[in-house]
């Protein structure tokens, strides 16, 4: 009966490895890691916690088992406010935003469009190759922050008057805001104010920025370098 049990167990996750495997060879190509210097500390700990909701910087790799449990866990656990926060892996929400940036990267190129389940064979492939600091790396290399402002690296020194390696964790804390839609940055910082506070909570609870340092921000607007409306904003 054990026998069986474990064939039972190991066909299934040779067929889940063996569709990963067809789907990543399909993708045109694979992204390369990010040359030149890396994202400041206080980056890195306010993305990863903004997207993995835990302050440790690992990237747990995706395995057929991981695929298996993390399915059992959605399945048997009770909806929660939270939504799937707690069953995803480790990594795998930022590999994900990885993968979907670099799709767009070649498309832009003139490649095909990476499909649905390249795009997860990708994201997957991520997870068992890069680490928690070269998936930053990419995606702050490649955040759009607004017009021509490709990179946290770019935009620090226009949008914020800072130098990228000079930028805290509230800095980073409003580019994720501004980020999220470029236009309100000019259009509507009230907006941008808000998702910053929102997210300087997130971070306080997390315990990557203080209480009251959290609080200390949040009772003042962006101080941001761009004009206070663009010409394309619509008119209320």
């Amino acid at each position: 009966m054990l026998w069986l049990l474990s064939l039972g167990l190991v066909v299934p996750l040779a067929t889940v490895e063996c569709v990963y495997q067809a789907m990543l060879a399909r993708v045109p190509s694979l992204p390369l890691k990010v040359e030149g210097p890396s994202p400041p500390a206080s980056w890195n700990q306010v993305r990863w916690a903004q997207s993995e909701h835990t302050s440790a910087l690992r990237v747990q790799p995706v395995w057929p088992t991981t695929l298996l449990f993390t399915l059992m866990k959605v399945t048997l656990s009770r909806p929660t406010v939270g939504g799937m926060r707690g069953t995803m892996p480790h990594g795998f929400r930022l590999a994900g935003s990885v993968a979907h940036t670099w799709s767009r990267i070649q498309e832009g190129a003139g490649e095909r469009r990476i499909r649905v389940f390249e795009t997860l064979a990708l994201t997957i492939w991520l997870t068992r190759n890069w680490t928690a600091e070269e998936l930053l790396a990419f995606e702050a290399r490649h955040l759009w922050l607004g017009r021509d402002l490709i990179g946290a690296h770019a935009a620090a020194p226009v949008l914020l008057r800072k130098e990228w390696v000079r930028l805290d964790a509230t800095d980073a804390a409003l580019l994720l805001a501004i980020a999220e839609n470029p236009r309100d940055a000019g259009c509507a910082p009230d907006r941008v104010r808000q998702r910053r506070d929102r997210l300087l909570g997130h971070l306080s609870d997390a315990g990557v920025v203080s209480a009251a340092e959290a609080e200390a921000v949040c009772t003042s607007p962006p101080a941001l370098s761009s004009p206070a409306r663009e010409p394309s904003c619509p008119r209320r």
